[in-house]
């Protein structure tokens, strides 16, 4: 990639990525503008501006913005942060051109009409209340509340009074002292082959000159801070903040190594003091968030609430161990790997390198602010990390603990008042230490490559140059579809086990090199195969493939993890009776998959987990080993005679099995039903669908298209749900589409005093598909749509391995998903139409969870 930084004639600052090549582009416009700028009788002012922009301009009014940009199969986007806000559009490449003029149309030339304020203001207070409800979003919130301050102390959201009462005048006023060229960076990332005529086209669009933004110090509170509240979930979580040093300071590389030693990745203290070795937490997580001057280091620990002791005194014992023994260097060693190897996975994704330079602009005015922290963190030592770990604990510490609803406030109150007290002392004057076989190519894609290397089990290869990654996967029969409602579960429990060590590699060994080595090896289960997937760089290809077909070939299952495994996932079924989205599609599924595996719940349940056993799950994948149908994939740069013989040799273990006959199973599924799961929350969620159809049907292939229709922001449904009338902030459609069967259906969030306004507008859309369909002209933009779609949707060696596996392993052929692709081009007008005067009569079924009104 060649990269080159310009200020044109009229002053914008402009980033150019110019990648040969790519078949996907992105346009991203970074502003030096968020919510810590706000003031308090506009806070969320920010946010809601970002909305404001896509409100249209007066050559693309109202949602013709999004319908252009989505007509070529792009996506549009933003994001808002208390630093900056982003604009983006994601393209094919084709459209580059193109999505530079929407997306400086859209930032340049904004309406912010008085009309389109009242329907935002309900979004925005919908997203508010849904940040209310999720106690993750709730539980940083309260400790933005308790410990940040000035300008980051309050939501990015805003507050209640303040979202509900915005005004234009507000919205130019912020956007007139912020949005300028002293603050803007344009980022145009592709293949850019007509470069000059694009920065021609660039000079013509003014922006004002202005201010450049000033953001002070971040500083938490200068006293420890303790904050304990409930909420309704099952488990508790504890968060602790410590201030951190400017990104670009000299100590920032050195903290920041030493919060990941302590708390990233199941090899670090944290986890496997207390995940790993007893299960008291469910899990650990440590990070540092950088603003623009400060930062702050945060710990994160989520566990059952009567464990809170043990989770205090393990966590002391741990930090009591590093403040005397410090850190190893091949600690040190694995968490420098993870940052350097971050950056060569970054390349992948064209938008996501792009992104990373933006951000850099966004936090610090300097695009190569990340590139200049990588060096540091190459250069830092182990005795500098362990130095910063008693710097970081000499700092105020601040805790904030959220607990089940019921649950002691005071009493956990004062617990940590007291543990809190402990902390400093810990590291108080403390000091540093120290092939014959027939070989089957693609009609569409020329680097793809199947074979059977014996009966039974088939290797697929794919080349990509680009990057010296490569991943690597193991697909076997098996998933939800072989289960039973006395079985269900098992596979899902299993793929959770898998890389708990294997034959002669034990699991903190194992774990340990890979982590070093900055790979990832981790199980998966699906409704119709479960398996095991590496992600790794090539320079270490040979000892990840000796792992990764050890792990398949001979996994350990320990008993220790079994139990932990097990305990974990009960904990997870135990909070989804919480959770009103996983309440309302669990039993939508039950329902569309009546009398099929599909509808049985991918984790199982309490009942199916207790009679699992270590012995039986290793039984169960050693059965399958032998007797199911197994696929192979590789994905990455290295040469097909390198790899294939390499595949091979690990392979000769394995015994031939037979192809698999076919057995077509039918779901029953339980029609024009309404369920209402009563729950009290701030939103009402909802599901209104009906069944559908397996991947092989040519309904599918509709449904895929209608799917597409009804999805962004010019869609009927959110332009007239939630732009016109604010009954949602987020609405979409859902289309499950598998191996054996299908269903179809619309999820909306509204508020509990909305809910029925919402599902009257959603049957009108349903009704209106069913009595009008769409237009000719909406019938060919589906069609670009979901090509430019596709387009986007397959960019890393990941994704060209989940869409070449599955087809392979079931015997839909190597190029089933470009002949869906095709299949869908050749659709006539007239059989689309037919279908959704069909299909979209209904009966269908409606599912909420929420409060009965």
């Amino acid at each position: 990639m060649n990269i080159e930084q310009v200020k044109l004639d009229n002053e914008l600052n402009v980033l150019l990525i110019n990648s040969p090549g790519s078949t996907a582009g992105t346009v991203q416009m970074w502003f030096r503008a968020g919510s810590a700028l706000e003031k308090h009788d506009h806070q969320g002012i920010a946010h809601f501006l970002e909305h404001m922009f896509f409100k249209g301009t007066p050559t693309r009014p109202g949602a013709g913005l999004a319908h252009e940009i989505e007509s070529y199969g792009g996506e549009v986007n933003a994001f808002t942060s208390f630093d900056y806000t982003c604009y983006y559009i994601n393209t094919p490449f084709s459209f580059i051109n193109r999505s530079v003029d929407i997306l400086l149309d859209m930032v340049a030339n904004p309406m912010f009409l008085e009309e389109d304020i009242p329907a935002e203001r309900q979004v925005v207070f919908e997203e508010y209340r849904r940040a209310l409800d999720n106690p993750s979003q709730f539980n940083f919130m309260e400790l933005q509340k308790t410990c940040f301050t000035d300008g980051y102390q309050h939501p990015i959201l805003g507050r209640e009074d303040t979202i509900l009462n915005f005004s234009r005048e507000q919205l130019t006023t912020f956007r007139n002292n912020n949005y300028n060229l002293e603050n803007a960076l344009l980022v145009i990332a592709g293949d850019l082959k007509n470069k000059d005529q694009l920065l021609k086209a660039i000079e013509k669009v003014k922006l004002p000159h202005g201010e450049k933004s000033s953001f002070g110090e971040f500083n938490l509170k200068n006293k420890a801070s303790v904050n304990v509240h409930d909420k309704d979930i099952r488990q508790a979580t504890l968060s602790i903040s410590i201030q951190a040093p400017k990104y670009s300071g000299d100590k920032a590389a050195a903290q920041d190594l030493a919060i990941n030693c302590l708390a990233h990745g199941e090899t670090s203290r944290l986890y496997q003091a207390l995940v790993a070795q007893n299960s008291t937490c469910n899990g650990v997580a440590g990070s540092s968030m950088y603003f623009a001057n400060g930062g702050a280091h945060m710990l994160k620990m989520n566990f059952p609430p009567e464990n809170l002791a043990k989770v205090l005194s393990g966590l002391e014992k741990a930090l009591a161990e590093v403040a005397s023994k410090g850190f190893k260097n091949e600690e040190l060693l694995k968490i420098k790997n993870q940052y350097i190897a971050s950056k060569v996975y970054e390349k992948e994704s064209i938008e996501s390198f792009a992104f990373s330079l933006g951000h850099g602009f966004a936090q610090s005015g300097n695009i190569h602010c990340e590139e200049e922290f990588i060096e540091r963190i190459r250069s830092t030592t182990v005795e500098q990390v362990i130095e910063a770990m008693i710097e970081i604990f000499k700092h105020p510490v601040h805790l904030t603990l959220q607990l089940p609803r019921g649950q002691k406030l005071p009493q956990a109150q004062k617990t940590l008042v007291t543990w809190q007290a402990k902390l400093n002392k810990i590291f108080k004057d403390k000091k540093t230490k120290e092939i014959k076989q027939k070989i089957l190519g693609s009609e569409f894609d020329p680097s793809l490559k199947v074979i059977e290397i014996k009966p039974g089990i088939k290797f697929v290869y794919r080349q990509n140059k680009m990057t010296p990654t490569f991943v690597l996967h193991t697909y076997l029969k098996g998933g939800v579809s072989a289960e039973t409602e006395k079985t269900a579960g098992q596979h899902h429990l299993f793929a959770r086990l898998m890389t708990y060590g294997y034959k002669g590699m034990p699991y903190n060994k194992l774990k340990n090199e890979l982590e070093t080595l900055s790979a990832y090896l981790s199980g998966f289960s699906g409704k119709n195969a479960y398996g095991l997937t590496l992600h790794g760089q090539s320079k270490d290809q040979d000892s990840l493939i000796k792992h990764f077909f050890g792990t398949l070939k001979s996994p350990e299952v320990p008993t220790k993890f079994f139990t932990h495994e097990r305990k974990i996932t009960l904990r997870a079924l135990d909070n989804q009776k919480e959770d009103p989205v996983k309440q309302t599609f669990k039993s939508f599924y039950k329902q569309m998959f009546k009398g099929h595996p599909y509808s049985l719940d991918i984790s199982g349940t309490p009942a199916t987990l207790k009679t699992m056993s270590a012995l039986s799950l290793k039984k169960l994948h050693q059965s399958n080993l032998k007797k199911q149908e197994i696929v192979i994939t590789y994905c990455g740069d290295q040469d097909w005679s390198v790899i294939y013989p390499t595949i091979v040799q690990m392979t000769q273990d394995l015994t031939d099995r037979p192809k698999a006959i076919k057995v077509k199973r039918k779901a029953t599924p339980v029609k024009a039903n309404e369920q209402w799961i009563e729950m009290q929350r701030e939103q009402t969620q909802m599901v209104i669908g009906k069944p559908a159809f397996n991947i092989s049907q040519k309904e599918d292939a509709y449904l895929k298209m209608i799917t597409a229709h009804l999805s962004g922001q010019s869609s009927d449904l959110f332009v007239e749900v939630r732009d016109k009338q604010g009954l949602c902030y987020s609405v979409s459609p859902v289309h499950i589409s598998a191996l054996e069967a299908g269903c179809w259906a619309i999820y909306i969030g509204s508020g509990k005093d909305k809910i029925l306004q919402a599902k009257d507008a959603i049957y009108t859309i349903l009704n209106n598909l069913a009595k009008t369909g769409v237009t000719k002209e909406e019938f060919e933009r589906i069609k670009t749509m979901i090509d430019g779609q596709n387009l986007l949707g397959i960019q890393t060696n990941e994704d060209y391995a989940q869409v070449y596996s599955i087809p392979v392993l079931h015997h839909l052929g190597i190029d089933f998903q470009h002949h869906s692709n095709q299949e869908i081009r050749d659709v006539k007008y007239e059989d689309f139409q037919k279908f959704l005067g069909s299909y979209f009569k209904g009966p269908w079924t409606v599912i909420c969870a929420g409060p009965k009104n």
